[in-house]
């Protein structure tokens, strides 16, 4: 179900048939129902007469009649039964008829990807300046948005709330320029974040200052002129923050220590567990 609130952001109908038809417009139907209808639907005349959703043979011969449309038109079917929970799930695979997400989707962008990214970001806070360097270097080749969140991109569950969990690509960069004294690069983003990057609170408040302190850095302006008047605005705190991160003493501020083993990422390794039950059922399943 759907709020009124929520219908707010539904787009109005229209006439024009290739935004109906394009290939992105089914994908915002088939996630959240959202993507644009044509007026045709709401036309007192319609190209079929309506009818209910119903089927009157059995499952075998419901199963046959669709197999047979499905030979007609030339198309493999695959199916996998999963009983192992106690409750009947079935899938169902038709290349070429089935797929929500165009085939080039699926073979460029998938979850292999993670393979080239996990371990170094992972591994962050342990890696020379050299392996930053590198990281920061495919990332700007890869012609990834910068606005893809590094969950989605690694395939890590992050807390929402927590800074990795609202962390995207150019916020990552930006924090590896940072780290590598390369102002200028981490000039412009800090003003993309700041620009369009909706973001918890604390987190724009320190990029608010930090853009001033980059300013000053580039600007090659004394700091010390303008401490009192940043510190009362800001405080003295978060002032040492940016300090230490424009002088590398503090790398990658607000994001948690972790590694391959996913340590301090609670949320992930509870999907982990939840995981290992469902592998242990399967297994005990078949062995029975």
């Amino acid at each position: 179900g759907r709020s009124f609130e929520g219908l707010n952001d539904v787009l109005p109908p229209t006439f024009n048939q290739f935004s109906v038809m394009e290939h992105n417009n089914i994908i915002d139907h088939f996630i959240d129902s959202v993507g644009v209808i044509s007026w045709k639907f709401f036309s007192s005349k319609s190209d079929y007469e309506f009818v209910d959703w119903n089927f009157s043979g059995t499952t075998q011969e419901e199963y046959d009649y669709l197999m047979s449309i499905c030979q007609k038109i030339e198309k493999e079917v695959y199916i996998a039964d999963y009983e192992e929970l106690g409750s009947k799930a079935c899938r169902i695979l038709v290349p070429g008829y089935s797929e929500i997400y165009e085939v080039d989707d699926l073979i460029w962008d998938n979850s292999n990807r993670a393979l080239d990214y996990r371990d170094d970001i992972l591994n962050l806070h342990r890696l020379e300046d050299d392996q930053l360097s590198a990281l920061v270097e495919r990332l700007e080749a890869s012609e990834l948005d910068n606005y893809m969140p590094i969950s989605e991109l690694i395939g890590i569950a992050f807390d929402e709330a927590s800074v990795w969990g609202k962390l995207d690509i150019g916020e990552l960069k930006n924090l590896v320029f940072l780290a590598l004294g390369r102002f200028e690069e981490a000039k412009e983003l800090t003003e993309m974040f700041l620009t369009f990057n909706d973001n918890l609170a604390p987190r724009k408040k320190y990029y608010q200052l930090l853009n001033v302190l980059l300013d000053i850095e580039l600007e090659e302006l004394d700091l010390e002129e303008y401490r009192s008047a940043l510190s009362r605005m800001y405080g003295s705190e978060l002032l040492e923050i940016c300090e230490k991160t424009i002088s590398g003493e503090i790398r990658f501020y607000g994001l948690s220590e972790t590694d391959l083993n996913f340590k301090n990422l609670d949320k992930h390794q509870r999907l982990i567990e939840s995981y290992e039950k469902l592998q242990k059922a399967k297994r005990d399943f078949y062995k029975s």
